[in-house]
């Protein structure tokens, strides 16, 4: 293992540890649940190791969404509810593409959308967010428009990412930056903070999809 890796598992180890002892500590001026922190572990640790191209990730992540679907609930961002619910159920599927869906069924390598994809993707998403606000709107949602705007760019970002794709890295990164505000507005200040950390783990997922395509594109012509 590299030594820049292995001095980010032990500083990310030291920093979970932290983490999880905020909800004992009196001195927060905010409350802070246990579901939410342990989902917020779980889920920072799934992001890192998918940024590093590591399959793992997606099993962790399995905890993360399904301890978020029930703290979005609690904030009535049910939009986010829904999400969790697909992200467990394609998470599941993302760890068989991962292994197993690439050529004869070996591992997926790192590619990119074509640009045919990107132009329906964008198509679709547009219409999806009018019709989500609509939707969120009716039943009394918090932040309709916001809500709706991440939940689509997170889907749409989500569905790259299982098919490992280096452009769901950019959705990321903006969705992330997105959420800080959206969270702090509903006093989830834990969670509106790691995602502030996301959007520096999406970039370095950024640059190691990048760095990593070409040598695999090269790998699984050469198969």
């Amino acid at each position: 293992m590299p030594q820049s890796t292995a001095l980010s598992y032990s500083l990310g180890v030291i920093a979970s540890l932290v983490l999880l002892l905020l909800p004992l500590q009196p001195w927060i001026p905010v409350e802070l649940s246990w579901i939410e922190t342990i989902a917020a572990v779980s889920y920072a640790w799934s992001v890192w190791l998918l940024a590093q191209n590591k399959p793992i990730g997606w099993w962790i992540g399995l905890v993360g969404t399904a301890l978020y679907g029930l703290v979005f609930y609690q904030a009535q961002l049910y939009a986010e509810v829904g999400l969790q619910g697909f992200y467990f159920i394609t998470s599941i599927q993302a760890i068989y593409i991962w292994w197993r869906g690439g050529h004869n069924q070996t591992e997926k390598p790192i590619g990119h959308v074509s640009w045919r994809g990107l132009l329906i993707t964008a198509g679709l998403a547009i219409a999806a967010v009018f019709a989500l606000r609509s939707f969120l709107i009716a039943i009394r949602g918090a932040a309709p428009f916001w809500d709706a705007l991440t939940t689509v760019m997170s889907l749409v970002a989500h569905l790259y990412l299982m098919g490992r794709y280096v452009e769901s890295w950019y959705l990321w990164i903006t969705v992330d930056v997105i959420y800080v505000p959206l969270y702090a507005s509903r006093n989830l200040y834990l969670t509106s903070l790691l995602y502030g950390v996301f959007s520096f783990m999406a970039f370095r997922g950024l640059r190691n999809f990048q760095r990593l395509e070409p040598e695999q594109r090269l790998q699984a012509t050469e198969q």
